[in-house]
C-alpha cells in the first residue's frame, strides 16, 4: 500500500552521551514542510595520458549543508505555540554543544520510518508574508551529519 505524508512528524533530541542516537523525540507541531537530504557524491578525475575519455570515481559526499523546515505560524501563549517550542529547541541545543553533545532531528514518517539528522537549529527568521496566506515560519538549519533512514521513533510532545 502506497503512503501519504499524512501523520509526519518532526521532532528533536540532544543526545545524553556523545554519539549516541536518542531514544526519545520532543515533537513540534505544525510542521508543514521538511527540506529532503540529498547525498551528492564530488567526482575525482583519475584520467590517465592513455585514456581517450575522461573517467572518475567517487568521492566524498555532500548534503549541500541546508536543510529547511517550515512551520506554521501559531497565536503566542496558545498550547502549539511554535516560536516558544523553537527556542525550547535552540536553548537546549546551546547547552548540549557547550557540552560537546549533538542535536538530533528526527523525521518520523508513520508505516516507513524515521530519517535521523544531526543538526544546528537556526534562529527564527521574518516571514515573507502575503496578502490571503497563512503565516509561514521557514527555518534554515545546518547539517551537521546525515544519519539517514532507521527505526521508527515517534515523536511525542
Amino acid at each position: 500500500m502506497d503512503l501519504s505524508t499524512i501523520g509526519v512528524k518532526f521532532g528533536w533530541a540532544v543526545e545524553t552521551t556523545a554519539g549516541d542516537k536518542p531514544a526519545s523525540f520532543k515533537w513540534i507541531k505544525r510542521c508543514s514542510k521538511i527540506a529532503g537530504i540529498n547525498i551528492s557524491k564530488e567526482k575525482i578525475d583519475v584520467t590517465c595520458f592513455e585514456d581517450e575519455i575522461k573517467r572518475y570515481i567517487a568521492g566524498v559526499g555532500d548534503t549541500g549543508g541546508d536543510w529547511n523546515l517550515n512551520f506554521n505560524g501559531t497565536k503566542k501563549g496558545s498550547t502549539v505555540d511554535t516560536v516558544q517550542a523553537w527556542n525550547e529547541l535552540l536553548d537546549a541545543s546551546q547547552e548540549a554543544a557547550d557540552k560537546g553533545l549533538a542535536t538530533w532531528g528526527d523525521i518520523f514518517i508513520p508505516g516507513f520510518g524515521s530519517y535521523f539528522v544531526k543538526f544546528e537549529p537556526g534562529e527564527i527568521p521574518m516571514p515573507d508574508l502575503e496578502v490571503n496566506s497563512k503565516l509561514e515560519l521557514e527555518i534554515a538549519n545546518v547539517v551537521n551529519e546525515y544519519m539517514g533512514l532507521g527505526a521508527e521513533i515517534e515523536p511525542t510532545a
